[in-house]
């Protein structure tokens, strides 16, 4: 490529000409000296490159993606909020780059890469969405909820909505989109374009301006060797007004000021390190935000200088999603350095020719030579072997935000004299309150996951959830009940099992595991019989966080035992961890602890080893006390961070209605 290079230079010395040096802040840090903004020509410049150029720096960008992505691995959300220690940092000579061939980041870019080869550069979000559809490899956050809004027939430019997915500014669509930087290598503008469109198929908003800002500093890759022009290119692609693009100035002023990484690194995390609109990590620490861990990919590139080790451990050492960013990373370097310069030590033993993506058919070469294709039937062939073509002008991408108030899903189903509620709500300031009426005169203020009807008849069920700040948001749906028996209960007033007549409660309504999805499971008065005899709240791997179960009473109830037989156990969840578990009433408008006698006493730990296989019973005795609600409260055990529940029952004595 010595030919375009040398062309390139003179086009970014003459952008840089008299731009002068940047003046030193007033502390004694010195500043750096960067280029005033970069971008692509005024006027139109066409780029050359031969066919052992195109192999080079695509092999060199797939490469780069699964060197990183082993190389953090590992330490994947291991750090939430925190630098990882120097000490932690594992040498990548002791690692198999070949186990990238099993990891997401690199198999979802296929199944796009597929469509793409058989039906060419501008296949259609439908056959996209149809190939995404009915992948079966494993999927968490954006990308799941998106394939399985797929596959209820949302259209794929609606998938990724914030109407329909909670997840749309995770970091899916960011560690999927590096592909299209290949594809489209030498244009970032096109690059951005084309993974705007496809993006909305995953996510919205930031989690769509991230891999915006991938796949055009990818193609960048191919027009520059400065990895600060690279990014002044990506980021003309992302508009103004977003916090995505904000957050990523900060990481550029705080360089451009001379602040160590690790400095920069602070300055974000005390801004934007809660700032995080995933609905399953959101307050508890893990941060998969698509903006900050774009900015930790930014602090890898930047302070690393070019240098393929330093720039991704910098990346990996920033945390959180600390495998996709090294990923991200490795792949712009290698795109940038081409292949047969990236170091030694991360292609030892690379497998080019016969080691297969999972779920695909795809070996490295078959996906770099299916990328030169793509590539090059974009580009227009000369006469002397070379491939050219003349990139668009750099501009914003269209602006989209988030609306102000708090997002929700909500659902109800009924069944002869009941209904099951599903319901997730999220603001980024928190949620301060829920009320369901239920339309019969009773008001919830819980997150009541099922309701039982006296009488039948059409109901209308109303929602409502309300931020800290309180921004309100409702949504209503109308259940036929078929089934009530309206007779007086002859047992008021009597000492029983009151779960039956109860209101069951939980933090997760929509759990995806093995388990039943029938709340009323936990007062059926049936164990045993494997998972559709137990609730189990798995949504994937989330992290430790809070979790409840219990229940909402529809008048005062005075209650001493709560008897909790425990569901199955799985290697990776299913328990409440670390003695975080403890009972608590409903009193007052407000849940507060109670003091009670558990036998067997509860384990204390966080393995299966410890609190034994499935179906486990602990009785809870407290003194005598009228309540409104009770409920288990604890930290959700396992990798996987769930709590299984076969049954709860509740002694006391219900107050006349």
């Amino acid at each position: 490529m010595k030919k375009t290079l040398t062309l390139l230079s003179l086009v970014i010395c003459l952008l840089l000409a008299g731009c002068g040096e940047v003046p030193a802040p007033a502390e004694s840090t010195p500043s750096r000296e960067v280029s005033a903004e970069s971008s692509l020509p005024e006027e139109p410049v066409t780029y050359s490159f031969t066919e052992e150029q195109i192999q080079d720096k695509i092999l060199g960008g797939w490469a780069g993606q699964m060197a990183g992505v082993v190389y953090g691995a590992k330490s994947e959300f291991q750090y939430w909020g925190t630098i990882m220690p120097e000490k932690d940092i594992i040498d990548f000579a002791s690692l198999n780059v070949n186990d990238a061939f099993w990891q997401d980041d690199l198999y979802v870019e296929m199944t796009f890469l597929e469509v793409m080869e058989t039906n060419g550069l501008n296949a259609s979000l439908e056959l996209l969405g149809e190939a995404f559809a009915k992948s079966e490899y494993s999927l968490d956050h954006a990308n799941k909820q998106a394939r399985e809004n797929l596959q209820k027939g949302i259209t794929p430019a609606l998938c990724g909505h914030y109407d329909n997915n909670l997840h749309c500014d995770d970091i899916d669509w960011q560690i999927e989109a590096d592909f299209l930087g290949l594809i489209y290598g030498g244009d970032p503008m096109a690059a951005a374009n084309r993974s705007f469109e496809m993006g909305h198929m995953i996510c919205y908003g930031d989690g769509v301006y991230g891999g915006v800002f991938v796949s055009s500093l990818t193609a960048a890759a191919f027009l520059t060797d400065d990895i600060y022009t690279a990014v002044e290119m990506a980021l003309q692609t992302i508009p103004q007004d977003t916090e995505y693009k904000a957050v990523m100035s900060q990481v550029l002023d705080s360089y451009k000021k001379g602040l160590p990484w690790e400095e920069t690194w602070q300055t974000v995390q005390d801004k934007w390190g809660n700032d995080d609109r995933c609905v399953s990590y959101y307050p508890h620490g893990a941060n998969i935000d698509a903006k900050i861990n774009s900015a930790y990919v930014l602090m890898g590139l930047l302070y690393g200088e070019g240098d393929f080790e330093k720039s991704m451990t910098i990346a990996m050492r920033c945390g959180q999603d600390s495998d996709c960013n090294p990923s991200t990373v490795g792949g712009v370097l290698g795109t940038m350095l081409g292949y047969e310069k990236i170091p030694q030590k991360y292609k030892n033993n690379l497998d080019t020719l016969t080691a297969k993506f999972s779920y695909t058919n795809y070996t490295l070469q078959n996906a770099v030579d299916t990328t030169a294709e793509l590539f090059k039937s974009r580009l227009t062939q000369n006469g002397e072997g070379l491939y050219t073509l003349t990139p668009e002008k750099v501009s914003p991408v269209a602006l989209e935000q988030w609306p102000e108030s708090p997002v929700m899903t909500f659902s109800a189903a009924a069944d002869k004299d009941r209904v099951t509620v599903s319901l997730w709500a999220y603001s980024v300031p928190g949620i301060r309150s829920t009320l369901i009426d239920f339309g019969d005169g009773f008001v919830a203020k819980d997150n009541v996951a099922g309701y039982r009807y006296s009488k039948n008849g059409t109901y209308t069920i109303t929602c409502t959830v309300t931020d800290v700040l309180g921004n309100t948001v409702s949504e209503k749906q109308t259940v036929k009940i078929s089934g009530a028996a309206a007779v007086e209960d002859p047992d008021v007033g009597t000492y029983r099992n009151l779960a039956p007549i109860m209101l069951p409660i939980c933090s997760d309504s929509l759990p995806t595991g093995s388990g039943s999805k029938d709340i009323y499971v936990i007062n059926d008065g049936k164990t045993g019989g494997g998972n559709t005899m137990q609730y189990d709240t798995y949504c994937g791997y989330f992290g430790a966080h809070d979790e409840y179960v219990g229940y909402l009473f529809k008048a005062p109830c005075t209650v001493d035992t709560v008897t909790f037989t425990e569901g199955m156990h799985f290697g990776n969840g299913g328990w409440f961890s670390g003695g975080t578990l403890k009972l608590q009433v409903f009193k007052d408008g407000a849940w507060v602890d109670v003091e009670a006698t558990v036998s067997p006493a509860y384990p204390v730990g966080n393995s299966q080893s410890v609190f034994g296989s499935q179906f486990e019973v602990y009785t809870f005795t407290f003194e005598e006390t009228t309540c409104d609600g009770i409920r288990l409260f604890g930290t959700a055990g396992g990798d996987a961070g769930f709590i299984s529940v076969s049954e709860l029952a509740v002694m006391g004595v219900e107050a006349a209605r």
